[in-house]
This record gives C-alpha cells, sequence and structure tokens, in this order.
C-alpha cells in the first residue's frame, strides 16, 4: 500500500510502534509524573503524518492509554487496511470497557491534491468513527483551508489545543478547570 519512495529508493525498514508505545507508558509517562502534576484522566496523544497513524494505531488497540487523540494528517494510506479493520471494531472495545475517548482528525486542503489521498482518508475514517457517539467517541475532523501537509501544523497545533482543553464540545471557548 505504500507509495513509490520519491527517488525510487526501497523504502526503510518499518514497524516499532509496540515498541514505541511502551517506552511512552514505562518511561515518558513515569517520568513525567514525576516532575509534573498529571491528571491521568486528561491525556492526549498528538502525532501528524506518521505520528497521526501511530496516534491512530494508539487509539485502535490501545484506547484506554489517552482520553484524546489528535492525528493531523496522518499517513493511513501506508497502513490503511490495518487502520480499517481495527476501526469497524472499536466501538465494541469501548462499549465493553466503558471508555470515552475524543477525535480529532484534521488535515490540509492542499494534501487533496497529493497521491496519498490523507485528507480523503482520514474523512472516511472520520465517517466510521462518528457512527460511535453513542459507544463514547467525540470525532471532529477539520480541514484548514489553503494548507499543505507542512503548513497545516501551526493551525492545526492551535485547534488541537482547544480540542483537547474542552472536552465538552468542539468549538467551546477554554475555560480553566
Amino acid at each position: 500500500e505504500l507509495p513509490v519512495h520519491p527517488r525510487g529508493a526501497a523504502w526503510p525498514e518499518q514497524g516499532g510502534a509496540e515498541a514505541f508505545l511502551s517506552f511512552i507508558e514505562e518511561e515518558v509517562k513515569p517520568a513525567m509524573e514525576r516532575d509534573y502534576p498529571i491528571d491521568r484522566g486528561r491525556q492526549t496523544i498528538f502525532g501528524h503524518s506518521l505520528g497521526g497513524l501511530f496516534v491512530l494505531q494508539v487509539l485502535l488497540t490501545r484506547p484506554d492509554m489517552f482520553q484524546t487523540y489528535v492525528a493531523g494528517s496522518p499517513s493511513i494510506h501506508w497502513n490503511k487496511r490495518f487502520i480499517q479493520e481495527k476501526a469497524e471494531r472499536l466501538s465494541d472495545r469501548l462499549s465493553a470497557e466503558n471508555l470515552q475517548v475524543s477525535v480529532l482528525l484534521a488535515a490540509g486542503e492542499i494534501e487533496k491534491t497529493q497521491k496519498s489521498r490523507i485528507p480523503q482518508h482520514a474523512e472516511a475514517l472520520y465517517s466510521l468513527l462518528s457512527g460511535f457517539e453513542d459507544d463514547g467517541v467525540r470525532t471532529e475532523y477539520s480541514e484548514f483551508e489553503g494548507e499543505g501537509h507542512i503548513s497545516v501544523l501551526p493551525v492545526l497545533i492551535s485547534r488541537a489545543l482547544r480540542f483537547c482543553l474542552n472536552p465538552g464540545g468542539p468549538h467551546t471557548p477554554y475555560s480553566p478547570a
């Protein structure tokens, strides 16, 4: 499912998501908790591009690790079949574990013209996940006008902060707890 490498070369070795996730859970989170007051009930994971794909993998395989998932310009095309299969079963898992999660998917408008079809894949995933609202999934999709794969980051970060800090709704103003 991978696109042709821009230089015609082989892609680097892939994988390692589970090891990275273990690193976050076993090393990063405990280190943060030693130095800062952490509310385990309000944790967010943010990723862009392949990092956005990683965020989706965490959501779909370990939805209990975070309460908010932000996937910017997620490279779903790198593992579309896996994402689709896991997303279709997410509702059952959330219901069984009584979990509530918020998911922000976003992309830049200009990305529509690229072969990777990032916005189209993200919108399709949004359509699927938004059907799970009654099962505890709050989902939003934002497409930023005039933005590309890299230029989307500043507006995405701004939107993500408002989304994460306001679990009551997608566009409510920030109010400290």
